[in-house]
């Protein structure tokens, strides 16, 4: 197990990853910036993009591979890459909480969901285009930003524009983020 978190550069990328997040979300919770957009200039929460670099250091942990001895070993990695990715998850979700106590405002929660999500998102599109699935996330915040908004009230269907208390969006997201696991068990060892 040491030589696959070595493999997976986990030593260095998943600290760095969780500080950028942490810093990111401490500093821009609240803030909002005006966008432009199909249906005009909705405020939007610059927090939505936080979980950006997380998920792309993610990706890096997990397309760092070594394909020869993961698909000749009798262990499966599979197993190992969705631990990995839960532990980052759960430990970006206790960020969002630590820091919304920190600061007193439930904003900060949102961006552990978003990350779920987003992550969800992500390991969906690995299956499909291996690597290049870190844009999914990234798309998926433009379609948000220029789509998702009607005035400044986010439509449903954009999951992490709701409010930080909304049901919806936490069920939604961890749905997506099951999903997405699902879907690395099943191309995990052929994305190389």
């Amino acid at each position: 197990m040491r030589w696959w978190f070595r493999a997976r550069k986990g030593h260095t990328l998943l600290p760095l990853a969780l500080a950028v997040f942490a810093i990111a979300l401490f500093a821009v919770q609240d803030t909002t910036v005006l966008l432009p957009s199909i249906t005009g200039s909705p405020r939007v929460a610059l927090s939505l993009f936080v979980p950006v670099p997380l998920l792309a250091l993610l990706m890096a942990m997990l397309e760092s591979r070594l394909p020869a001895a993961e698909v000749s070993g009798t262990r499966s990695m599979t197993r190992l890459d969705n631990t990995l990715v839960t532990v980052v998850m759960v430990a970006a979700v206790l960020c969002s909480v630590v820091i919304a106590a920190l600061q007193g405002t439930a904003a900060a929660t949102t961006g552990g969901r978003n990350a779920l999500f987003l992550t969800g998102l992500m390991l969906l599109g690995r299956a499909w285009a291996g690597q290049a699935a870190v844009m999914f996330p990234v798309g998926w915040l433009v379609t948000v930003a220029v789509v998702g908004f009607r005035g400044n009230v986010p439509r449903p269907w954009t999951v992490i524009a709701l409010p930080a208390d909304s049901a919806f969006a936490a069920a939604a997201s961890l749905v997506v983020f099951a999903i997405g696991l699902a879907a690395q068990i099943r191309s995990s060892r052929k994305t190389a």
